[in-house]
Formats: structure tokens, sequence, C-alpha cells
């Protein structure tokens, strides 16, 4: 995975509106939202990336190298496994928001320390500049949680979604919102047949809002992967999360094919907006 941090240039995903936000100086409050949300996303699927690239090469060095450098692919490994958690938190962060500021301090701890240890004893060099860019997107995570501009690396840019996976993608919101206002009626004419259908019902309130919302974000102008995929990635994790709870408490039969056709949908549509 060497090079992957070495491409020239990044793209501003501009941070200008935070000022605004956060009054012109000094640590943006949480919650973090908008633009910065966006942003903070873009960045921590880098680090994600990034990572697993720096656990590749580790491996691979490991591989034809000496006992040495095999002993840093544990510590590599649990790293990369929070880089991927955090990831998943931040997609995850408006359903479930955090202080992300302590997070990245400790993420940044971690990478300094075993970044520090190789470099020490000459070890696992065909990763220098995996650890080399994930130092530097953590240091930009903590200058955006501080209210500054920051740019995602081109490495993880990933081009606007055009031509037929627009399309494609278009179509797909469109029946992902009639599936869960189908859903949503259906729950609503029986809400009354089922000890939980109150509960159930404000959740699928909730999903066919979201849905719908995301219908018209996709037919209101481009379709940027890297921005819509935390979301589609969220819905459709909610999706399932919400068709297991109905399965399992026996409620709102009547919604459970809308509810396995919402699946399907979000994991095409998850299909086109993963890199």
């Amino acid at each position: 995975m060497k090079g992957f941090v070495s491409t020239v240039g990044v793209f501003l995903l501009s941070a200008s509106t935070l000022g605004a936000a956060s009054g012109g100086a000094g640590p943006v409050r949480r919650p973090l939202s908008g633009a910065r949300y966006q942003t903070l996303c873009g960045l921590a699927a880098y680090l994600d990336r990034t990572a697993q690239g720096a656990l590749e090469g580790a491996a691979d060095d490991a591989r034809h190298g000496t006992s040495r450098e095999a002993r840093f692919l544990s510590s590599i490994r649990a790293f990369a496994q929070s880089t991927a958690d955090f990831h998943r938190r931040i997609d995850a962060y408006p359903a479930a928001s955090f202080d992300v500021a302590p997070v990245v301090e400790g993420l940044g701890d971690g990478a300094r320390k075993i970044d520090g240890r190789i470099r020490e004893v000459h070890a696992l060099p065909s990763t220098y500049d995996e650890w080399e860019g994930v130092i530097d997107v953590l240091q930009r995570m903590r200058v955006l949680l501080d209210g500054g501009d920051v740019e995602v690396p081109a490495a993880y840019i990933v081009p606007v979604l055009s031509g037929a996976a627009l399309e494609q993608f278009r179509r797909l919101s469109h029946d992902l919102d009639l599936s869960t206002a189908s859903a949503h009626a259906t729950a609503r004419r029986d809400v009354r047949r089922y000890e939980r259908g109150q509960q159930f019902l404000g959740e699928l309130t909730y999903f066919a809002a979201q849905s719908r919302d995301l219908h018209l974000r996709a037919d209101a102008g481009g379709v940027d992967p890297q921005l819509m995929g935390p979301i589609v990635d969220r819905l459709l994790e909610e999706a399932r999360l919400a068709d297991r709870r109905m399965r399992d408490a026996r409620t709102f039969a009547g919604v459970w094919d809308d509810s396995g056709r919402t699946i399907t949908i979000l994991e095409r549509m998850a299909s086109l907006v993963r890199s």
C-alpha cells in the first residue's frame, strides 16, 4: 500500500460556513452537523482506509522480514480495528452522537507511538507513508474540531455519480421513498392490533421521513458518494435493525414485505456509493 498517501494535491471540502456556526473563533460546539460533519466523514473514511493499508503493508513486510518486524503486527492490527470502529461511529453519529475529540486524541497518541517505535528500529519501512498519512489526517480532524478549515487528501476523493449510475441511484431513491411510505401507511392502519404498535410506528414514521429527504436530495443535484455514502449506510443499518426487531416482536406482519424490499433497495444504493 506504499504510495497510497503520496498522491499530490487535495480537494477542499469547504468548511467556510463553520465560522458562522461557531461564532467565527475558538473551538466549535457539538453536536457536529452540516459541512463540519460531512468533512469529518471524509476524514474518517480516509483514516480507516490508510490504517488498513498500513496493516496490509506491515503484514506483507513481516512475512518476508524478521521476527523483530512481526512483533509489531498485533499493535498495528489493534490500531486498524480502532480506526474502523471510529469510522463506523462517525457514520452513525447523527443517530448516536458522542464526544469525538477525546477519541481523536487517543488515536493520535496511538499512531504516534507505533510510528515512533517502528522507525526507531528501522522496521516495516513500506508502511512509513501510511503512518505519515494517519498522523496527518488525525491532525486535520483536530483542526476541524477546533473550528478550522480542513482538506480531505485527494487520495480518497471519489467522483460524483454520473450517467447510468446517477440515474439508477435516483430511481432507487424513488423506490425507497415509495417502499417506506407504504410501510408507514400499513403500520398506521394496523397500529391498534399490536401491543408495541405505537413504538414501531414512531420508528417507521422517522424512517419514512429520512427516506423522503434522501429522495429529494438525490433529485435536487449531484450525488457525491463521499457525502451520500454515510447517509445510505446509516439508513441501511437502521432498516436492518428495525426489521429484525419487528419480526422478533411479531409486530406489523403486514409491513415485513415492504421492510425487506427497503433493505434490498438500500443495499443496491450502497453498492453505488461505495468506493
